[in-house]
C-alpha cells in the first residue's frame, strides 16, 4: 500500500511539474496576465519558425538577444511552424482571442481560458 500511494504522489507532482512554461527563465504560467500575444513567423526550409511571446515585459529582439522557450526541466522548446506554436499554447491553458497578419506574420492575440470555481 506504502508503495501505491508513493507512486501515485510522484506521478501527481510529475504531471504538475511538465505543464510550466518559461520565457527567458519568466514562468509564464503563473503570472498575473489575462492575455498575451504570440507573434510567429513562418519558418523557412532550414529553419524552424520564429516565434515571440509578448506578455508585457520589456523586450527588444535584436537577433542576438532572442527570447528562449523552456519546459520545467528547462529544456529548450523549438517550433516546426505557427500552428505548432499555437497549439502548444492551448495545452498551457491559453484560449485564441483574434489573429491578424502583418506581412509575413501573424499575430494571436491569446486569453488564458478561465478556470470554474
Amino acid at each position: 500500500m506504502k508503495i501505491f500511494l508513493t507512486l501515485c504522489l510522484s506521478m501527481f507532482i510529475v504531471s504538475n511539474t511538465m505543464g510550466q512554461l518559461f520565457v527567458n527563465d519568466i514562468p509564464i504560467d503563473t503570472l498575473n496576465t489575462p492575455f498575451c500575444q504570440l507573434i510567429c513567423e513562418n519558418a523557412e526550409p532550414l529553419s524552424k519558425a520564429r516565434i515571440l511571446i509578448d506578455f508585457g515585459q520589456s523586450f527588444v529582439d535584436n537577433g542576438i538577444n532572442r527570447q528562449k522557450f523552456m519546459d520545467a526541466a528547462k529544456k529548450a522548446i523549438t517550433f516546426n511552424s505557427n500552428v505548432d506554436a499555437l497549439n502548444f499554447m492551448v495545452r498551457h491553458g491559453w484560449e485564441l482571442a483574434s489573429f491578424k497578419m502583418r506581412g509575413d506574420k501573424f499575430i494571436y492575440l491569446l486569453q488564458r481560458k478561465k478556470r470554474p470555481n
